[in-house]
């Protein structure tokens, strides 16, 4: 019987050892509280669903790879513009788009394609992403699995769980495109009566 494959666990990840929150001062968003997570990576199991706050936050403001922690450089920066962030409504109602992933490396998004039952599902293809790197913005909403963290704050306290990077008007058009082509794409095949692919462990 063949041996099954042992999915290491990206770097944002957490791990069952790290489930310990206290609230301290941000040094990346002045006057702002932040949640901080105990940090002891190998710790227990990996949960590859659950994404470790510190290193989340660290990774999008300092544009480090979401697969492997290391710094990504402007010729070597994707994400997967489907399973990552969103649009973004702004105040005058026109929307551009928010990342919520920290970018990665293209060898690391070629294994994370291959190894993550979310993104084998999808079927989608890493996008090298443009000069922009985004206007960094704070979020002050729980992050999912923190709801009762959030629930015990005192009324009326803003706390940053995490951040994203908000992108210009050009950079969100080739995000849209890209959808959309992934859209047809799937359109495409159901027509042509393929089953969705199972997702691989």
């Amino acid at each position: 019987m063949p041996e099954t494959a042992v999915l290491q666990p990206p770097w944002s990840a957490s791990w069952s050892g790290e489930q310990e929150f206290r609230l301290r001062r941000s040094a990346d968003f002045p006057g702002m509280i932040e949640v901080d997570q105990k940090e002891a990576p190998g710790d227990g199991e990996p949960l590859f669903a659950v994404i470790h706050l510190n290193r989340h936050r660290r990774a999008i403001i300092d544009l480090l790879c979401h697969v492997c922690g290391e710094p990504t450089e402007p010729s070597d920066r994707y994400i997967f513009p489907v399973a990552s962030g969103g649009m973004v409504t702004l105040h005058d109602g026109t929307q551009q788009y928010g990342c919520n992933v920290s970018p990665i490396h293209l060898a690391c998004a070629e294994r994370a394609a291959r190894d993550c039952p979310q993104l084998n599902r999808l079927r989608e293809h890493p996008l090298r992403c443009s000069d922009d790197e985004g206007r960094l913005i704070h979020r002050t909403d729980a992050t999912p699995g923190l709801e009762a963290l959030a629930a015990s704050l005192p009324p009326g306290q803003e706390v940053v769980f995490s951040c994203y990077r908000l992108y210009e008007p050009a950079f969100t058009q080739t995000v849209m495109a890209a959808r959309e082509a992934w859209e047809r794409a799937g359109r495409a095949r159901r027509a042509a009566g393929e089953r969705p692919q199972p997702p691989r462990f």
